[in-house]
């Protein structure tokens, strides 16, 4: 099938039959329809100022319009060149002729040009023939005067020639979205170059079925996807309307600001002259069904990297993105561009893993290896680089990956700094590598050297110190390695050992790393106890079995306790975890002698103290104290029994013994327990009263302050202390002496008639004062005739004590007995 043929001019003779506008000629078999839309598409009318030409060189002045108008599937397109011939057969100004060419496929065959390359084509004709019949023309249509390299050369003359890339975008955005590009430029000619260059770096599909025209006079009423026309004719691009048009003025450089398609800018890379090639190199990659810009972008951005042109961001990530789901390629061309891709550039982990994916897909084990390999190191570099974005490891199974990941840790670990060691040991604990253990323990020996030069003037920080910490636990090299670096600043640095090493983090080693090392562990050791003072005691016994010979001494007290003394709880830890065998010189033994001579304020002191005096009494420990101290501590255990079991000749001499001012535990012991173990004891009231008198102030007022609260209940116990303190009241205090009228009181008030007549007979010898008022009493509650009174003025309160006060009972009135 040949290409139809047309001719459309003002004409005396035609298919009409009589003169005006009309078809002059055309092809058998052309329909209506194909008449019609040739007949609108080819309406013209030139630049006021071309319109009265005649002269041949000014008509060759006015515009020509060669436009085309594919048609859908099984209809015909259409190509036409309009051009101006000045004067119809009745003379007047305006007419032109148009040559149209049509076929169902008219851009299918192979060597056939594109439409635009039909610009100045010599198949073309230029005026009526008298024939109404047009042969068809039995094959394509000859090119023009456009190629390649002229419109290459028209743009490097061009002064908007370098924007190209956006004309291109324009175009391309027409295409998906239904609207016009507008090109204005300074003639016909030029505009039909911009157009050449647009189509030779479209996809030859999208070339063929571009619609244009180079010429409208009324570019506003078109819906072609590209016009042209010339700088004289006003372009009525009303509010309603504009948004339909992109507009190029490409005589005066006015351009639309719109944002450059990938595509577009890939091929205004490529450029005009290449194009043709550049797009032969798609072929493979093209499936068939690419419709839309962004369905030719990715083959595009296939053929530029296979021909070794360096992609950027945008294009590789289109390009990787693509290759993940191009299932209509064929195994040997995803593999060649899945390795041409890798060779091309740095990518990012995300994008290896995909080509890896790819790779497997094609059974190209050796660039599956090479991409997990690049992979690996991606990982390691970003997480040694604390790279927030750097995927987390995780655990590598694979042993060809172990391996190849091994000596990649290797070589980069001992090249890193400090932190940057740090962290990737914890990608590889987290990988589970097992590198060479000399490895480690050097690289470990430098980052603990350098946190330790850092150690006394600068704080780690947290999150440095968390890290520092999870390699310490997981990775016993890098202890190892600590270990040495100690070793070498305690040689080095002694006298500021220790502070240096307060400074580390305590999590980084363990005492079971210092088994060898006893300096070390005994700094150690020390160093914990300062960080933790619940396990002094603990560290102290742990050092002294470091020492040879083991000697507790004043210069480790000190340095443990830098308050310089022990408080009970103290002192019972210490001795109860220190074996017997230890020996104590005389500074450390001062020590223990001033714990003994601490006051005791309470009964939890009191028990801690006894405590103390019984773990130093034992067996070996004893030689620790000095003499009197020793004494002091036996004494002590021996009172502390006596009175746990009251015994009356023993508690007198308890009483009467003048014991040294600094044995606290004795005086406490007589302070807090002698009082009730008198209560207690089975003595006569004189024996009691002896001990009384004997007792201290202290003593004294707390034994008469139980006496109170027991004188509430008559008990062969209370009456007998009752009676030691009547026996004692001349040689009382007042203050004693008010204690004991607190208790009378509270006799005379709560006992019964044959209580009081007890105590009436055993006061009789010691006071008969008292045994006659507590007769009284005796008798008046018989009769009914007791009955208790305020005391018109209160009992005097004993403020060492804090003992409520106790009223006193009225002797009745006058008359009352009988």
């Amino acid at each position: 099938m040949g290409f139809q043929q047309m001719y459309y001019t003002s004409c005396e003779r035609g298919l009409t039959g009589y003169a005006g506008y009309q078809f002059n000629a055309v092809s058998e078999g052309v329909s209506a329809e194909t008449l019609r839309e040739v007949e609108a598409l080819v309406a013209y009318e030139p630049p006021q100022s071309l319109v009265y030409s005649d002269a041949p060189a000014d008509l060759e002045r006015c515009p020509v319009n060669l436009c085309f108008v594919p048609g859908g599937p099984g209809e015909i397109s259409v190509a036409a060149c309009v051009q101006y011939v000045g004067r119809d057969p009745s003379q007047r100004f305006g007419n032109y002729f148009a040559h149209a060419l049509g076929r169902t496929d008219f851009t299918g065959e192979g060597g056939t040009p594109l439409p635009i390359e039909l610009w100045r084509s010599p198949e073309w004709r230029k005026g009526p023939v008298t024939d109404t019949r047009l042969p068809e023309l039995p094959g394509p249509p000859r090119p023009g005067r456009l190629s390649p390299a002229g419109v290459d050369r028209f743009l490097r003359g061009h002064p908007y020639g370098d924007r190209l890339p956006q004309l291109v975008s324009a175009v391309l955005a027409a295409i998906a979205e239904d609207r016009t590009v507008l090109v204005i430029d300074a003639s016909s000619e030029t505009v039909a170059h911009w157009f050449a260059a647009v189509c030779y770096l479209l996809p030859p599909p999208v070339a063929r079925r571009l619609s244009f025209a180079t010429y409208l006079s009324r570019p506003e009423r078109s819906r072609l996807r590209l016009v042209g026309t010339v700088p004289e004719i006003h372009v009525g691009l009303g509010p309603d309307i504009q948004d339909a048009f992109h507009v190029f003025d490409l005589a005066s450089g006015r351009l639309p600001e719109l944002p450059e398609h990938p595509l577009a800018r890939l091929l205004g890379r490529v450029g005009v002259l290449t194009a043709q090639t550049f797009w032969s190199w798609t072929d493979e990659y093209v499936s068939g069904r690419e419709r839309t810009p962004e369905d030719w972008y990715p083959p595009a951005v296939a053929a530029t990297a296979s021909g070794g042109t360096a992609l950027d961001d945008e294009e590789l990530a289109a390009l990787v993105g693509w290759l993940d789901g191009a299932d209509h390629l064929p195994a040997n061309v995803l593999a060649t561009v899945t390795r041409d891709l890798y060779r091309s550039r740095q990518l990012s982990a995300e994008q290896l893993t995909v080509l890896s994916r790819i790779a497997r897909t094609t059974d190209d084990s050796d660039l599956v290896e090479r991409i997990q390999g690049e992979l690996l190191e991606t990982g390691m570099r970003g997480y040694m680089a604390d790279d927030p974005t750097a995927a987390e490891p995780v655990p590598i199974r694979d042993p060809v990956l172990r391996r190849q990941a091994t000596a990649r840790f290797g070589e980069l670990l001992r090249d890193c700094d400090d932190r940057q060691g740090v962290r990737l040991l914890l990608w590889a604990s987290t990988a589970r590598l097992e590198p060479d253990r000399d490895t480690l323990v050097r690289k470990s020996t430098e980052i603990a050297q350098a946190l330790l030069s850092r150690t006394v003037t600068s704080q780690v920080d947290e999150r440095f110190r968390a890290r520092l910490a999870r390699v310490a636990t997981n990775w016993p090299e890098f202890r190892a390695g600590m270990v040495l670096a100690l070793s070498g600043q305690l040689a080095e640095q002694p006298h500021h050992f220790p502070e240096l090493l307060r400074g580390l983090p305590s999590e980084l080693l363990r005492e079971k790393d210092l088994e060898h090392h006893p300096a070390l562990r005994e700094h150690y050791l020390i160093a914990r106890a300062e960080r933790d003072p619940e396990r002094t005691a603990n560290s102290l016994v742990r050092v002294l079995l470091l020492r040879e010979p083991c000697v507790l001494d004043g210069t480790l007290l000190r340095t443990l306790w830098p308050s310089g003394r022990w408080t009970h709880e103290e002192a019972v830890e210490v001795v109860s975890l220190l074996p017997s065998s230890v020996q104590v010189d005389e500074s450390a033994a001062k020590w223990l002698e001033a714990v003994f001579a601490r006051d005791i304020h309470d009964s939890d002191e009191l028990v801690l103290c006894l405590e103390l005096c019984d773990l130093m009494t034992s067996p070996g420990r004893i030689e620790w104290l000095p003499r009197d101290t020793r004494k002091c501590a036996e004494n002590a255990v021996q009172i502390a029994e006596l009175l746990s079991r009251p015994r009356a000749n023993g508690l007198l001499h308890v009483a009467e013994t003048r014991w040294p001012a600094l044995w606290q535990p004795v005086a406490a012991l007589l302070r807090q327990r002698l009082p009730r173990a008198l209560l207690e004891c089975p003595g006569t009231p004189q024996e009691l009263a002896r001990v009384f008198l004997a007792m201290g102030d202290r003593t004294s007022l707390g034994y008469l302050e139980l006496v109170c609260r027991a004188a509430a209940t008559p008990t062969p116990q209370t009456l007998r202390s009752i009676l030691a303190v009547v026996a004692a009241q001349r040689s009382m205090t007042t203050t004693q002496k008010q204690f004991l009228d607190r208790a009378l009181e509270t006799v005379e008030q709560k006992w019964p008639p044959d209580d009081l007549d007890i105590l009436t007979a055993g006061a009789r010898p010691l006071s008969t004062g008292l045994a006659e008022r507590m007769a009284r009493r005796s008798e008046e509650k018989r009769a009914g005739w007791f009955k208790w009174k305020r005391p018109s003025k209160r009992a005097p309160r004993a403020a060492q004590t804090g003992a409520a006060e106790t009223e006193s009972p009225q002797d009745p009135p006058s008359g009352a007995e009988g």
